[in-house]
């Protein structure tokens, strides 16, 4: 299954970081930094597929060059907290082809980035061993719009807004389900929240849906966890600083005034194991909380099947009285009822039957509907169980050799139809 996955990042110098260097280790290329000669030398890498640099309409030749394209970056950023460039990492549907994958980044790049003025960077990456469907795009975009002579002197502050943002991830996901849909793949993702997602389902009344999305989010395992996870290395925890609540305008008075908003968070008394054993629990809860629903609605469903041979059985006795009463007219005169004694009695037994025959039609209606949601929901079970399994044979050696295991889940009786 597609998953969706569009995250951004600021690569500035404040963490020491280098523009060149990031471009060349994503796009598998040797870069030398003019201003300092430092070479930064990443053709051994593997698992690029494809890399190229786009440009806008009307921008300069030249900035297809990548080594004169952030060598350009480099020098007229002259700040040393200096942010370089955004990068966006994307993750690309393992279900299309390399081809339908590199149209797909392509398409959107073009829309998305260099359709504003950005020059745009892209690599796209194979997967690793570790999952062969992490096909992922990096793509690094300018701060400034490209002009005929090059970047131009000041930057798009309108390209740092989250509405903007939100926008792209929008835009991400429809183009994504456009491509799946025209090589008829069943799957498509979605770049809203669980909580938004569960609660759209409810309000059309899918009740499967709705129960699939009941979990929460797991968290990000990166690429350093997961190589020390290998190693059998345990990644210890640090204090970190933070920034508190940006102003409502996006951006900080002056640099001095963001320093004075940070905060220092000591994750070494916060943390209780790694994140991919925290990732094992919560997938642990989710079959936990699964395993309930179905028990739940398969209770319900027991009821209504009991309910259900309660009004056949009324129905079938009220047939036998009405039958009943007609044998009687046949009888001798003595054992006949009065007429209007009789007729008043067929008028009760016929209000009844029509009421327990409109009851057996909306027991039929709901037993069907209940039917379905429960074979839904045996599908997100076994789901959330596989699913379980796979996170808690990810999840990594804590400190001391421990283990986070995740909550004990009860297992699933079957019951059948015709149980009380």
């Amino acid at each position: 299954m597609a998953s969706f996955h569009f995250s951004a990042q600021i690569i500035g110098r404040s963490k020491g970081r280098s523009a060149l260097a990031a471009a060349a280790y994503r796009s598998a290329s040797l870069l030398r930094d003019e201003g300092t000669g430092q070479e930064y030398d990443y053709r051994r890498r593997h698992g690029v597929v494809h890399s190229e640099v786009l440009l806008p309409d009307g921008a300069a030749p030249w900035l297809a060059d990548r080594q004169k394209l952030w060598n350009h970056v480099q020098k007229i950023e002259r700040r040393r907290d200096a942010q370089l460039c955004r990068e966006f990492n994307l993750a690309l549907p393992h279900e299309l082809t390399d081809a339908e994958r590199r149209e797909l980044a392509q398409t959107f790049v073009r829309s998305a980035f260099v359709a504003r003025g950005m020059v745009a960077d892209l690599a796209i990456h194979a997967p690793t061993d570790n999952d062969l469907r992490n096909h992922h795009a990096h793509v690094m975009v300018t701060l400034r719009k490209a002009t005929g002579q090059g970047l131009y002197r000041v930057k798009t502050r309108e390209w740092n807004s989250d509405a903007l943002l939100r926008e792209w991830r929008g835009a991400w996901a429809a183009l994504q389900n456009r491509y799946l849909e025209r090589g008829l793949h069943p799957t498509r993702v979605d770049h809203r929240t669980l909580a938004e997602q569960r609660a759209d389902a409810s309000g059309r009344g899918d009740h499967v849906a709705a129960a699939a999305l009941e979990r929460q989010p797991e968290i990000h395992v990166g690429p350093r966890a997961q190589n020390a996870a290998r190693r059998g290395a345990a990644v210890p925890s640090q204090a970190r600083q933070q920034n508190l609540r940006r102003p409502k305008d996006g951006t900080w008075r002056s640099s001095r005034a963001g320093e004075k908003r940070k905060r220092t968070v000591d994750y070494r008394r916060i943390d209780r194991g790694n994140r991919a054993a925290f990732n094992a629990q919560r997938g642990g809860h989710a079959a936990s909380k699964m395993t309930r629903m179905v028990e739940t609605t398969q209770r319900r469903n027991a009821r209504l099947r009991r309910i259900e041979a309660r009004t056949n059985q009324e129905i079938y006795a009220i047939k036998q009285a009405l039958w009943e009463l007609r044998e009687a007219s046949s009888r001798s005169a003595w054992q006949r009822l009065a007429p209007a004694h009789r007729q008043a009695r067929e008028a009760y037994l016929a209000r009844r039957f029509s009421h327990f025959q409109r009851r057996s039609q909306l027991l039929r209606l709901l037993l069907g509907r209940a039917d379905r949601i429960l074979a839904g929901l045996f599908q997100v079970h076994t789901h959330a169980l596989r699913r379980s399994r796979i996170l808690n044979e990810r999840s990594l050696t804590l400190r001391g050799g421990a283990t986070l295991r995740p909550a004990q889940r009860p297992g699933l009786k079957l019951r059948l139809w015709h149980e009380d």
